[in-house]
């Protein structure tokens, strides 16, 4: 019998809306739900709950849009078609170059929290944090190679452990909470405040990573809307409550400490309970790295089936996995591991690519009903009237006032990322370039991914 791993160039429907559900919650919730809201209280004081509403009700905007493309457009890579197809295809890949640059920056962010707080079961780990984080991205990888079926177990398993630890906290933080810690409520005015909703916008831009895995969910029309609605809504409760559990046992400016979350939890609960904590901010990470994975790989896929990138991302393994994508998101997940910086300023560069891809697929939204007609009539949600022009309309205005605010905040940061969006740009044209000179007609090819 042949070694060879079994491939094939199609993704098969075996994802329900539990397992969706929990895909997009692990997505958007990461161990960043143990670290950020402590941040975002020490420099915003004992408000960052209302950056975190305020950001929700912005990313709703996204979420109807996010919706309707995943019901219009139910394959791989849907977000990425939709701006092929509405626009071009330069559009399209600068969306997939957002998308990859933006996300490959968590790899760094997760795989080092990971670390970190496995060295509080295991000290000696402590002095090898790149080492581990290596490793974590590597077994993740290797999961998530082993196809949806296997790793959406474990993401399910995760999921669960995560929304009971931080519920228990979120409790027990609220029910002891010495509520003189809110007073006063904008102890350094509301501009603060303002400013971290950019912070929040990065904890729920994870909403579309399920709409690039459209191609293997079940009954897409119905259950895509649902997740990202469900989705949204747990994610909103988990880190409101959260912050107010925070801010209620310690105050706001003792907060900027390493791992708040653990800190306060001492203050009330056994000492073991903060293992548990550590538990779930593990499982935070390896669910938010595993959703990553799944939807930039599909991505990849795509680019594969259509000529943009090798037509080697195409295939997949025995377990219908995209497995070549995979051990390339792996290595770049290493390399990224080796950039220096904070966690803030991986946040600020991965959030202004997730405002500039939602800011495009927004635009193309716009041209959704007249690029794919058929399918949108026929689709089981989408927007009508009003509502077709009203949210994507304020997805851009909150990406464009979101994207400006980030780059006065943090110039240096936002600048690198503004600089490397032509550098994306300038690769594609030159590959389109190659292959409409062999006589490839570049967009013909992608459009017919709809019809695979």
């Amino acid at each position: 019998m042949s070694s060879k791993p079994q491939t094939s160039d199609a993704l098969q429907r075996n994802i329900g809306l539990f397992s969706a559900v929990s895909m997009m919650t692990g997505c958007m919730v990461g161990a960043s739900i143990f670290i950020i809201p402590g941040e975002l209280s020490a420099s915003t004081g004992p408000t960052a709950w209302l950056s975190y509403l305020i950001g929700a009700l912005l990313i709703s905007f996204s979420c109807f849009m996010f919706a309707q493309v995943g019901a219009v457009l139910p394959v791989s890579g849907a977000n990425y078609i939709l701006c092929t197809g509405a626009v071009n295809s330069t559009w399209g890949f600068l969306y997939v170059w957002c998308y990859l640059m933006g996300n490959s920056f968590l790899f760094p962010i997760m795989s080092k929290t990971a670390a970190t707080y496995l060295s509080i079961f295991f000290p000696a780990l402590a002095g090898h944090i790149p080492l581990v984080s290596v490793a974590f991205i590597l077994l993740t990888c290797g999961i998530s190679a082993l196809g949806n079926q296997a790793s959406t177990k474990v993401q399910n398993a995760c999921v669960i452990l995560l929304i009971a630890i931080v519920l228990i906290f979120s409790a027990g933080g609220i029910g002891n909470a010495d509520w003189s810690h809110f007073v006063p409520m904008f102890p350094r005015g509301v501009k603060p405040v303002i400013l971290g909703v950019i912070s929040t916008y990065y904890a729920f831009a994870g909403v579309n990573c399920i709409i690039d895995l459209s191609g293997e969910i079940k009954d897409p029309g119905k259950n895509i809307p649902r997740t990202v609605f469900i989705s949204l809504g747990i994610v909103v409760v988990m880190y409101v409550s959260m912050c107010v559990a925070l801010v209620g046992l310690m105050p706001a400016q003792a907060l900027g400490v390493a791992a708040p979350a653990v800190t306060a939890a001492e203050l009330i609960f056994p000492r073991w309970f903060s293992f548990f904590i550590a538990a779930a901010a593990i499982a935070a990470c390896w669910t938010t790295l595993n959703a990553l994975i799944s939807a930039m790989s599909r991505m990849m896929f795509v680019l594969g089936r259509s000529g943009i990138l090798p037509k080697s991302l195409s295939k997949t393994n025995r377990r219908n996995a995209p497995y070549l994508s995979i051990s390339i998101l792996a290595v770049m997940g290493v390399c990224m591991v080796l950039f220096s910086a904070t966690i803030m300023q991986y946040v600020n560069v991965s959030s202004f690519y997730l405002l500039l891809t939602a800011l495009l697929v927004a635009v193309a939204s716009l041209r959704l009903k007249g690029s794919f007609a058929k399918e949108y009539a026929s689709a089981a949600f989408r927007l009508d009237g009003v509502w077709y022009y009203l949210w994507p309309g304020l997805a851009i205005a909150a990406s464009v006032v979101f994207m400006v605010l980030q780059l006065t905040d943090d110039p240096v940061m936002t600048g690198i990322a503004v600089a490397l969006v032509p550098v994306g740009i300038g690769v594609y044209l030159l590959r389109k370039r190659k292959l409409e000179a062999g006589g490839k007609d570049v967009d013909r090819e992608i459009m017919q991914e709809m019809y695979r």
